[in-house]
């Protein structure tokens, strides 16, 4: 049994560890410039891990990929913005990125979590799948009610006729799935 000195002294490592690894969560795509013609743009909240494929990730292909949450600490790295217009809801801490318009888009988080018995806590992996538009502008988070997961929620961003802005459902091109089968 370790004494109660040793494991704090595992748990500060681990918790280094983890901080380190989150810091070494970047794109592996070249950044794209926003133009509305060709390209739309999506938030991502910090919080669980986020993975943006270019691509389906179930055909078998290679897809490059944005890692746009690392999960863990990534909440204490500063906000990467690059113009999206804020919404009322919207969590402080996220990241921003351009992706490219009309080819599919797989949005995939999972989230753990210890609790204070030991005991871990997940929510996925889930994957969803969607076309963005071109000059549309939309976010991601995983959506939790009382501490229950209840799945990635993917948002369109729309200007009302007073120029405030509003979210809808995004459209899926299909149901959220765990796994390719």
């Amino acid at each position: 049994m370790l004494s109660a000195g040793r494991g704090q002294r595992s748990l500060v490592i681990l918790l280094l560890c983890v901080a380190v690894l989150a810091g070494c969560a970047s794109a592996t795509q070249a950044s794209l410039a926003f133009d509305p013609r060709h390209t739309a743009r999506i938030r991502v909240f910090h919080g669980p891990l986020v993975d943006l494929y270019l691509g389906y990730v179930c055909d078998g292909g290679r897809h490059p990929v944005i890692h746009a949450a690392s999960g863990g600490f990534s909440f204490l790295r500063p906000n990467k913005t690059i113009g999206m217009p804020p919404t009322r809801d919207m969590a402080a801490s996220y990241s921003e990125y351009v992706i490219p318009a009309g080819d599919l888009v797989t949005v995939k988080m999972f989230w753990q979590v210890q609790k204070p018995n030991g005991d871990w806590d997940h929510c996925g992996p889930i994957h969803m799948l969607f076309t963005p538009e071109a000059g549309q502008d939309y976010d991601t988070f995983l959506e939790m009610r009382h501490g229950v997961c209840q799945g990635v929620a993917l948002r369109k961003l729309v200007v009302n006729a007073d120029g405030t802005i509003a979210t809808r459902p995004a459209v899926l091109n299909s149901l959220p799935f765990r796994s390719c089968r």
